[in-house]
């Protein structure tokens, strides 16, 4: 059985759970790149075993990565 269960919908427009399914698949890479860079699609990937969302987002943003985010409030260093 396929690790990771994809939802997508329109941001305002979710039809709810199951509705919302569009497939299973073996990988994190592979869910993503089934997923159509729509403006307004908005996605879900969960896990099936802990059924904990693993990634969520705009599918128009489903690479980007916001492990270089913080919210310390500090600017980098020598700029403003």
């Amino acid at each position: 059985m396929k690790k990771y269960l994809v939802f997508t919908y329109y941001v305002g427009r979710s039809l709810g759970g199951v509705k919302d399914y569009l497939d299973a698949f073996d990988t994190l890479e592979e869910a993503l790149e089934n997923l159509l860079p729509e403006r307004n699609r908005y996605y879900q990937i969960v896990d099936r075993d802990t059924m904990g969302v693993v990634k969520e987002g705009l599918a128009r943003f489903k690479n980007f990565s916001t492990g270089g985010f913080s919210s310390g409030g500090s600017s980098p260093a020598g700029g403003r």
